[in-house]
């Protein structure tokens, strides 16, 4: 199978099932959750760190453990924050039952950014790790 194709497949379909859940799911047929916890704010936050996270690793593992700095945080981190203001955008004027908040692209954003530095810093220990041990 194509390289690209391979590390790109997932998180095309990690987009793919937010986008169907944020955007083309009527809100009738989200099931009401308990009172209390601002659980819509939870799944934006969880579905964009899964997104950024999926992104940072499949691209890690696309260019063989040594990524461009740069490249690897637009991709693992800008592009998500960009498609989750874009999906809010949509909500608002293309999506009639469903509306855009602030406060989902906040989520998406934290999710993202949590996502980014999880990952890069146990990726980056762990390649240090491996340069110090020698036998």
């Amino acid at each position: 199978m194509n390289t690209l194709l391979r590390y790109t497949f997932l998180p095309l379909f990690v987009s793919f099932v937010i986008f169907i859940g944020t955007c083309l799911v009527h809100p009738s047929h989200v099931p009401d959750m308990p009172p209390g916890l601002p659980w819509d704010k939870f799944a934006h936050f969880g579905m964009f760190f899964l997104l950024s996270a999926v992104t940072l690793i499949d691209y890690y593992r696309l260019h063989k453990g040594s990524p461009h700095m740069f490249r690897w945080v637009f991709w693992g981190f800008v592009v998500p924050v960009v498609y989750g203001g874009a999906i809010e955008l949509l909500q608002m004027y293309a999506f009639a039952p469903r509306s855009a908040e602030w406060g989902d692209w906040f989520a998406d954003i934290l999710g993202s950014l949590t996502a980014s530095l999880v990952i890069i810093i146990f990726l980056k220990k762990r390649e240090y790790a491996k340069k110090k041990i020698s036998l």
